[in-house]
Parts: C-alpha cells; sequence; structure tokens
C-alpha cells in the first residue's frame, strides 16, 4: 500500500492540485465553446488531485463550478433551482433516454450543460434531492469507443470522468476539433500521473 502523501503548496500546485513534479498548468489549452457548462461538483470532490472538473474550469472560459451536496456541515447541500430556469439549459447524463441537440429549428439546442461531478452515488443522491434536474432535457452520451488509462477506476462501461464527458458533449454539439483539445489534456494528465505513481522512468511528453 502507498504511503499517504501530505498535501500543501510546496508538494501540489494550487492551482491544478496535481504534485509539483507533473504539474499541467503550463500544458493547460484554452477552449472557447458557444455552449455554457455548468459543473456541479459534490464537495467530496473539491480537494482531490483526481477531480477533472477543475479542469474543466480552468480550460473552458465558458464554465464555472458550482459547489453541492454533503450536507450543511461541510458545505451548501442544495443546488439553487434558479440556476435551471435559463432556456436552453440541459442536463449531462449517462443513463436512459435523451434528446438530441440537432433540432435548432424546434428549440432543442442546448445553450447551457448541467454536469454532475460527483461519483456516481453522489451524483444520484444529487439527482434525487433537486427535482427541477429531472425535468430539464438529457443530453446523453454514447458509451467509449476506445479503451484508455483513467485516473481512476471505473465500474461501468460507460463510466467516464468529467473532463472526458464534458470533451464528449463537447463533440456531439460543436464538433469534434472543438473537443480534442480537452481529450488530449485527459490523455496527458492520466500518462504523467501514471509515470509518477509507478516510478516509470519516461520523458514527460506535452502533448500539442
Amino acid at each position: 500500500m502507498r504511503a499517504s502523501i501530505k498535501r500543501d503548496r510546496n508538494s501540489h500546485c494550487v492551482r491544478c492540485y496535481q504534485r509539483r513534479e507533473i504539474c499541467i498548468c503550463p500544458i493547460l489549452p484554452t477552449v472557447r465553446t458557444r455552449t455554457e457548462f455548468l459543473i456541479v461538483r459534490h464537495t467530496r470532490e473539491a480537494g482531490r488531485p483526481s477531480n477533472t472538473g477543475r479542469l474543466v474550469a480552468l480550460t473552458m472560459p465558458n464554465s464555472r463550478i458550482i459547489s453541492c451536496g454533503g450536507g450543511n456541515r461541510i458545505g451548501p447541500s442544495s443546488l439553487d433551482d434558479e440556476l435551471l430556469k435559463p432556456p436552453g439549459t440541459w442536463l449531462l447524463w449517462p443513463d436512459g433516454p435523451g434528446s438530441e441537440p440537432d433540432r435548432p429549428e424546434l428549440g432543442r439546442q442546448p445553450n447551457r450543460i448541467v454536469v454532475l461531478d460527483a461519483t456516481w452515488r453522489q451524483a444520484r443522491r444529487l439527482y434525487a434531492r433537486t427535482p427541477a434536474l429531472s425535468t430539464l432535457p438529457r443530453l446523453v452520451l454514447p458509451a467509449p469507443t476506445r479503451s484508455r488509462n483513467r485516473l481512476r477506476e471505473q465500474h461501468r462501461p460507460d463510466g467516464m470522468s468529467t473532463l472526458e464527458a464534458v470533451a464528449a458533449a463537447v463533440a456531439k454539439i460543436e464538433g469534434t476539433k472543438a473537443a480534442l483539445p480537452l481529450e488530449r489534456l485527459y490523455d496527458e494528465l492520466v500518462r504523467r500521473t501514471t509515470t509518477l505513481r509507478w516510478g516509470v522512468s519516461r520523458r514527460l511528453i506535452v502533448s500539442g
């Protein structure tokens, strides 16, 4: 079992939360999208280096993080329904039937995507405790088509990190070219983390 490493500003970057040796900040791209992404992050995810919702906010100017969940003891417990009322607000959710975002003449083009940045259990609790989420059109993503290394083990075939899911949503709504920098960023972060974790002697290569 690996020893627990104390995190502070000397050992970890205060911006991306990665170990100083693999800080990802110098290669963060700027990904501009027409669609706004609202990252609803469970409070228990806030301090985890493996949380990629943080990277979405750092990379995409048209995005922001809202803290939610955990109860009053450790943070805000509910999501303000006013954030979900603007027209064109959709929910990124992998389960069940979704709506197709390719019918702008029917008013079906999303202007804002709500992303639950949490574990499956946390996301389901947030969903159950926020009835307004069930009223939103769903943007459902296909299961990942390629195998890749990940920061966390996924227990479902359609499991993805938040950064991966946002990249897939951007690809579906605004095209694969727009999503490519996000895909590359995630793969590079996984590679650096794996290199550091297992002590693999390889030069860290910056993705283009």
